[in-house]
């Protein structure tokens, strides 16, 4: 579970990477941890919507917060079930558990898009109205059907893999060449969008509900995974990493537990029915007498949910980790606890019927799919094309000009990288539209919402 190969690298470049190492006390995962937090895509979640987009509350959750909330979590996760496994035998360091794991919660909501899910119903909704697949219609973008499917079902969690190997330090094969066990641990759906022989997903396996990587990104993909020692089931389709469930978990205490306190912070659900639900995570003996004040009350049910949600999560991943050694279990910690999974449910749908729906969220949701909607618009056609009007020729150079540099397609003889539209004319239309997402997806929720104004006329520079 804790081998640390990084994935991309070169002989000549782990000898360099080995050679700095000696220098520095940090192991290779306190190294990944710290290179995702200086990381401008983390940042950037500090204004990407967690459940309520564009909140005028300083308390609200974003993106960011729940990301360090769930490193928390995740890190006492990975720790106990460390020490729980050395206490058998298993020779490995607890702490190294958990750094992995904290690390890999960071970095599970890296790719998400502006508004949150809601952005990714946006692009996908864009683009099975806007392109079609091979073979079917208009002349299509897309080679294959995978590639259209790759963009057709948008997923933040194959963008985020992308992100960690490919955009972050572009210049080199791998980018930050992070950990294999950072990436098989952050990697729930370790799939491409289009399985086997084109076969349906398999009902009730979780590896399966979505994937985890892009077309484009496969062979890095296959890297990486074969590196953790990923069982690989199908051709390109991997059973998940042991401490993927405990990321899975992380994410799921603080889903329900935390987007509960922020709804009752906002007045959307009653702060004394919220304080109930939490204090039903925690079994009747160890209940105390709860305070009068509400907010005292919110804050110490949350933090005794949480603290008893974490050991019967290590608990469950103890009880089976045979068969996550083995590539064989495909069902989350909390649904093998029926407690666990009976009053986290109770959480979220009280939280889904009067938090995710109420007509404020709602009505940004929907000016949500009008701005991403917009800048596809505007930008994938401006890229795609291989001769572009006036208009177009300036909308290009609104997209970075790193979004189209790729070192593969560099010669070896260049002395300087080609200019924008010969760099645009080395990509496939996918590839080119890959950029596009790639640049949009990166974008902050109020960014994605000023650039929108701006380009449609509605509000000009000032």
């Amino acid at each position: 579970m804790g081998s640390a190969p990084r994935a991309g690298s070169n002989d000549e470049a782990a000898t360099a990477d080995a050679a700095h190492r000696q220098l520095d006390e940090r192991t290779d995962y306190n190294r990944d941890y710290d290179r995702i937090v200086f990381s401008s895509e983390f940042r950037c979640l500090h204004d990407k919507t967690q459940v309520f987009p564009l909140s005028t509350s300083d308390y609200t959750r974003t993106r960011l917060t729940h990301s360090i909330e769930a490193s928390c979590v995740g890190r006492s996760l990975g720790h106990q079930a460390g020490l729980e496994l050395h206490a058998q035998g298993v020779k490995l360091v607890p702490s190294d558990l958990g750094t992995v794991v904290a690390a890999a919660c960071l970095a599970h909501d890296i790719g998400n898009p502006p508004f949150g899910h809601s952005g990714e119903d946006a692009i996908q909704h864009w683009v099975e109205q806007r392109l079609s697949p091979p073979g079917e219609g208009a002349q299509s973008p897309f080679a294959t059907e995978a590639e259209w499917r790759d963009l057709r079902d948008f997923e933040g969690n194959a963008q985020g893999f992308r992100i960690l190997n490919r955009l972050q330090s572009r210049e080199r094969r791998g980018g930050l060449r992070y950990t294999a066990a950072t990436l098989g641990a952050m990697s729930k759906y370790p799939r491409p969008s289009v399985l086997p022989g084109a076969r349906a997903k398999v009902k009730g396996r979780v590896s399966e509900k979505k994937f985890g990587y892009f077309q484009d990104d496969h062979d890095l993909a296959l890297e990486a995974y074969r590196a953790t020692g990923l069982r690989e089931r199908e051709p390109g389709v991997f059973s998940r990493h042991p401490l993927a469930f405990l990321v899975e978990a992380a994410d799921d205490i603080c889903y329900a537990v935390i987007d509960l306190e922020d709804s009752a912070k906002l007045g959307l659900v009653p702060m004394l029915r919220a304080c109930e639900l939490l204090e039903a995570v925690l079994p009747e003996p160890g209940r105390r007498k709860p305070p009068r004040h509400l907010e005292t009350r919110m804050a110490q049910a949350r933090a005794g949910a949480i603290g008893r949600l974490i050991p019967q999560c290590v608990q469950a991943f103890m009880d089976q980790v045979h068969a996550l050694e083995e590539g064989t279990a495909e069902k989350s910690l909390t649904s093998l606890r029926p407690d666990v999974e009976s009053a986290l449910e109770a959480i979220t749908d009280f939280t889904s019927e009067f938090g995710y729906r109420s007509e404020r969220v709602l009505q940004i949701e929907s000016a949500g799919f009008k701005t991403l909607g917009g800048l596809l618009d505007m930008f994938a056609t401006t890229v795609v094309t291989d001769t572009p009007n006036r208009e177009e020729k300036k909308l290009r150079q609104l997209l970075p000009m790193e979004c189209f540099q790729r070192p593969e397609y560099a010669a070896a003889d260049e002395e300087k990288p080609p200019k924008r539209d010969e760099a645009i004319l080395r990509l496939t239309p996918y590839q080119r539209l890959l950029c596009v997402t790639d640049y949009i997806s990166g974008l902050s929720d109020s960014r994605a919402v000023e650039l929108f104004q701006r380009l449609s006329g509605i509000k000009l520079p000032t």
